[in-house]
């Protein structure tokens, strides 16, 4: 099983849909990563090529001649699975399906080959249907919610991603400092237990808030 610290503390990410348009949840994620005081590498992918945000915009995964730990797919829900497998064929070590449009509105047969992929080949998925990622060990802002976010000891942890972009601003606005915000959406693969297998080891975390709408293996 892959090890939750690429997800919490990833040494590259890559950004697959990127966008150039500020309204876009591509851009949103993209421009949060790169203001968040992430140290490591970041890699938008788009077909179009060029620069956003000052970087350099490949227009394929296969492009980078680098390994990543940690990609985000934010492209219309028809395109996810060949995303999915190029992370697959790239090594990718876990991949986030922020995109929506899967077993929560009936599309259940797509998001069970994206899974049964992805666990054949090694990859693990988070999502889809999520809200991203907030890691303070990592300095990582991976959200297409609020950049204002303090560093604590809380953790948290929610199925609902609506919840998750209410409950990160709402952080900020009480001032309250936490150390991971996970959203799990769909929970195609890495659920609850996953992620508390890691958050229990790290000493930033003291404690661990968790919204959960079912759970499919309650041991």
């Amino acid at each position: 099983m892959t090890n939750m610290r690429y997800l919490f503390e990833p040494q590259s990410i890559a950004v697959i849909g990127a966008s150039y348009d500020k309204a876009k949840i591509g851009y949103k994620v993209l421009e949060n990563i790169v203001l968040s005081s992430y140290l490591h590498k970041v890699y938008p992918i788009n077909p179009r090529g060029g620069e956003i945000l000052g970087l350099q915009v490949f227009k394929t995964l296969e492009d980078i001649n680098e390994p990543i730990d940690l990609a985000f797919i934010v492209i219309p829900a028809k395109l996810v699975f060949d995303a999915v497998k190029r992370c697959a064929e790239k090594g990718v070590k876990i991949a986030l399906i922020i995109t929506s449009g899967f077993s929560e509105v009936g599309n259940i047969q797509e998001e069970k080959n994206i899974a049964t992929y992805a666990r054949e080949h090694g990859l693990r998925i988070l999502g889809p249907n999520i809200f991203g990622i907030y890691s303070a060990i990592a300095s990582l802002n991976a959200t297409f919610g609020t950049r204002d976010v303090r560093k604590g000891n809380v953790a948290i942890i929610t199925q609902s991603g609506a919840l998750g972009a209410s409950m990160i601003g709402k952080t900020a606005v009480e001032n309250i400092g936490i150390s991971a915000m996970v959203s799990v959406g769909n929970k195609a693969d890495i659920d609850e237990s996953d992620l508390l297998e890691y958050l229990i080891t790290q000493d930033m975390t003291k404690i661990v808030f968790m919204y959960v709408e079912g759970v499919r293996e309650g041991e």
